[in-house]
Parts: C-alpha cells; sequence; structure tokens
C-alpha cells in the first residue's frame, strides 16, 4: 500500500454477541464514500478502511487503497497501525462506531429462550485516541445528536468533542434531520449549514488543504 495522505473510516461496526451475532448501527457508508470520491478526484491518496457493506460500494478508482475492519476494538487497532506507519495522515472519522460491546461467546446462543439478558460495556472511544496517535493530523469528526435537539444543543454538543478530542473540524447533525439540521464547528466557531452537500464540500476543501500544507 502507498502511504496515504487521507484515512477515511466507513460504515458500521459489528460486535460480536456469539458465533453468529452481533451488534451493529445503521450506516452504510455512503457520506464516507462521496467524501473518498471527491478527494479522489483532487488527486488525494484516499484509504478507505471501512465495513464489509460500505466497501461493497467502492468501485475502482474510488480509493487509492482500502481494508476491512469488523469490531469496534478491530476499526482501533488498524486505525492505530495506519496512524503509527503513516504519522500526518489526515483522518476523516465517519463510521458508526459501536459504544457497548458483550462478553462474546464462541458458540451460538440456544434460541427459543422466552427471555435473554445481555451484560454490555464499553468499548473503547476510538476518537480519543486519534491524535495521541498522530498529533499532526487533520482530524475531522462527527457528532450525531438525538431527534429533538436544538442549534444551541447542537453547538454545545459538537464544541464539547472538538475540546475533548482536538478534532480540527466537526460535522454535527440531528437524527431525523440529516438534510436541514446540519452545522461544522472549528476553532473559528460554529456555522449552522442548511445544506448538508455544502457541509460536506467544506470538509473535501479543508482536508486537501491540509494535505496540499504537508506536501510543502
Amino acid at each position: 500500500m502507498s502511504a496515504p495522505q487521507v484515512i477515511i473510516t466507513a460504515g458500521a461496526t459489528r460486535n460480536p454477541i456469539d458465533a453468529m451475532r452481533y451488534i451493529s448501527a445503521r450506516s452504510s457508508g455512503t457520506t464516507s464514500l462521496w467524501l473518498a470520491r471527491a478527494l479522489t478526484a483532487r488527486g488525494v491518496a484516499v484509504h478507505l478502511l471501512g465495513s464489509a457493506e460500505a466497501l461493497l460500494r467502492a468501485g475502482p478508482g474510488d480509493v487509492a487503497s482500502q481494508e476491512e475492519f469488523g469490531s469496534t476494538r478491530d476499526l482501533m487497532a488498524r486505525l492505530e497501525r495506519l496512524l503509527l506507519a503513516h504519522p500526518g495522515a489526515a483522518v476523516i472519522h465517519a463510521a458508526a462506531v459501536g459504544d457497548y460491546e458483550a462478553e462474546p461467546r464462541a458458540d451460538k446462543i440456544r434460541s427459543g429462550q422466552a427471555l435473554l439478558t445481555l451484560s454490555l460495556r464499553p468499548t473503547p472511544k476510538i476518537l480519543d485516541h486519534i491524535k495521541g496517535w498522530s498529533p499532526e493530523s487533520f482530524l475531522v469528526s462527527f457528532k450525531a445528536a438525538g431527534p429533538g435537539t436544538t442549534t444551541e444543543g447542537l453547538q454545545e454538543l459538537c464544541e464539547g468533542q472538538r475540546q475533548r478530542t482536538s478534532s480540527d473540524l466537526v460535522l454535527g447533525n440531528v437524527l431525523g434531520a440529516l438534510g436541514s439540521t446540519t452545522a461544522l464547528c472549528d476553532a473559528a466557531g460554529f456555522t449552522p449549514m442548511d445544506d448538508r452537500d455544502a457541509a460536506l464540500a467544506t470538509i473535501v476543501h479543508r482536508v486537501a488543504e491540509a494535505v496540499a500544507l504537508r506536501r510543502r
């Protein structure tokens, strides 16, 4: 694999419960692929780190290289390895990462039970580690707020994530209103946007600009 200039995570993690079941989220990786194609069209070398479903959507020429992740811990290990091998690569961390995991069983849980109780534990927060692995990386992160979140609430959530993770740019959305409630947050402030495509285009511009600066 040639040195990636941008690493994009895509799709949803699968945290296993038993030999055939897992906990996951609704994420097709469509946004990540849009960003990957737009950056590739600008001549940026993109490495797509995606779920199996997301990688199926990637066509020839969409990205320079790709690899598949499974669970949250698998994604974390792969992203750490990539950033330690390619320090300074920009990161667009758009994957839907599972916040909880079970103690997986090697066998299959018996079906037909009237009640099944699972004990879940928090998974590591991948986003909190990225700048530690690669302090020079330009980091774009995403924040999905719950339905009904106000603009003021979204601003608080995005700014909190930006400060906690040292993200250079945060895209915030309200679930259920992805097309109408979108905002970008960076060190300069919080910018609500009516057009989500315009927000994504801004991300492409900012990331391509960061890659160009590293080339100099």
